[in-house]
């Protein structure tokens, strides 16, 4: 006995264990090269989102000057540095100026004293500018480029886990058509040394056993071709399981799992799925994003209408001899205004982008109504495919008890095997049937959790 529960435990640890839909949406994100591929948008948004970036970059500039002919001779170096900041849209300089020797009246101001002149400036929008520029509007399209990406990706890995789950149920599903053909084979193959017992007792006619031989290769033929519809199914999937370096896997036999037991989908788990939708479908999160992208468009063309009015101060000081007005701090403060005086092109853009916003509310709502609708239809071919697998599970009853009785039919020499092969086919006709509405369940399924995008979720 210990002997045995032994050997039990071996054949049970050598098993391999059956592979699991979200194994594959597993490879499917780990390898599965056109997800790759889509995941290059979300690169060359981020790509996109540094460029934005760079809009605030410090900027580091110089400039040296001289004159060495003529009646004034003089040199000047220049150098600052320079940082637009993102808070209320100014810009901020510090800097270095040397100017030594003689200069014209009119350029007394490039003069310093002999250690130069340190100085630091600023300038701050007060209307145009001030809430959003063109650098801030550049770095949120930007940030909102890299969502409309994600949800690309996400539209792209929706649609392959559909290709994906598909093709498991279908190979699952050839599985299990290869079991039916190996059973309805197994009974005649079976049936076959008993009728050669019986013909030598003189109990059945010859005749029987050449139908049986008869049945036999039929049934090897449709076994044969189970098989090639098996490995064909296997090398679909393999499209999809992958290994670590992203070479394609077929995947055994031994790991063929059973079909879940299908439910029916109730409406207060519909309706709630409807409201999911609406929020989780990428093309309309991609919408929404694009949506927002317009309205910070319509924001910096707004700000365009308005008076460009900025404040500038900077501070100075020179450091070391020379010139007694050179000596002490200097403060230079002002104004600066600039009005286009009819703003034809401003208003023009405005315009643009209130029928863009327009455009994109209409699509929005058509989007929205697509979605509810996917999700409506999704859910009646489940519960179609749900009513038509209960029926099909009825006809194989009703086949399996017509097979039994014609087989006590014949057992009392009532029927002939003809007959006994016809009902036995019907039951195999009739299985093969319940597996293939199991699958076309679970397909329908695949269909509503993708119209729901739960799919995304990657579970199974």
């Amino acid at each position: 006995m210990r002997l045995a529960w032994l050997l039990l435990a071996l054949a049970t640890s050598g098993a391999a264990e059956a592979l699991t839909l979200g194994e594959v949406f597993s490879s499917v994100d780990r390898a599965y090269p056109l997800l790759a591929r889509a995941l290059q948008e979300r690169a060359l948004a981020e790509a996109g989102l540094l460029e934005a970036q760079g809009g605030f970059d410090l900027k580091l500039k110089s400039k040296a000057d001289t004159k060495q002919f003529g009646f004034y001779k003089n040199r000047v170096f220049d150098a600052y540095a320079e940082q637009p900041l993102q808070t209320w849209g100014a810009d901020v300089y510090g800097g270095y100026e040397r100017g030594t020797g003689n200069f014209g009246s009119w350029e007394g101001d490039r003069l310093s004293l002999d250690l130069g002149e340190w100085r630091s400036g600023l300038r701050l929008p007060l209307m145009r500018d001030r809430e959003i520029d063109e650098r801030r509007a550049n770095l949120r399209a930007a940030g909102v480029d890299l969502e409309i990406a994600d949800q690309s990706i996400d539209k792209q890995r929706l649609s392959i886990y559909k290709f994906a789950a598909k093709s498991y149920w279908e190979w699952v599903a050839a599985g299990r058509l290869r079991q039916v053909a190996i059973d309805i084979l197994n009974l005649a193959t079976e049936r076959n040394s008993n009728l050669e017992e019986t013909i030598a007792e003189g109990l059945v006619a010859p005749i029987e056993l050449t139908d049986n031989r008869r049945a036999i290769l039929q049934r090897q033929a449709a076994l044969v071709s189970a098989e090639r519809q098996l490995q064909g199914a296997a090398i679909e999937l393999s499209l999809f399981l992958r290994d670590d370096a992203g070479n394609p896997v077929v995947p055994a036999d031994d790991r063929l799992p059973d079909f879940p037991e299908p439910v029916q989908l109730d409406q207060d788990r519909l309706l709630e799925d409807i409201e999911r939708a609406a929020s989780q479908r990428p093309e309309l999160r991609g919408l929404l994003a694009k949506y927002r992208q317009l309205t910070i468009g319509r924001e910096l063309a707004e700000n365009q209408i308005k008076p460009q009015i900025d404040l500038i101060a900077e501070f100075s000081r020179d450091a070391g001899d020379g010139s007694i007005t050179k000596t002490g701090n200097e403060l230079k403060a002002g104004v600066a205004f600039e009005l286009p005086w009819q703003r034809r092109k401003e208003r023009g853009k405005l315009a643009a982008q209130d029928a863009k916003l327009s455009a994109i509310s209409f699509e929005l709502q058509f989007t929205r109504d697509r979605v509810t609708a996917d999700v409506q239809d999704a859910a009646l071919g489940v519960r179609a495919a749900f009513d038509r697998l209960q029926l099909v599970r009825d006809e194989l009853e009703a086949a399996r008890q017509l097979e039994q009785a014609e087989r006590d039919r014949f057992d009392l020499g009532d029927s002939t095997l003809f007959v006994v092969n016809l009902r036995e086919v019907a039951t195999a006709n009739a299985a093969a049937g319940v597996v293939k509405a199991l699958a076309d369940y679970q397909k329908a399924f695949v269909d509503y959790r993708g119209a729901t995008a739960d799919l995304l979720s990657g579970t199974p």
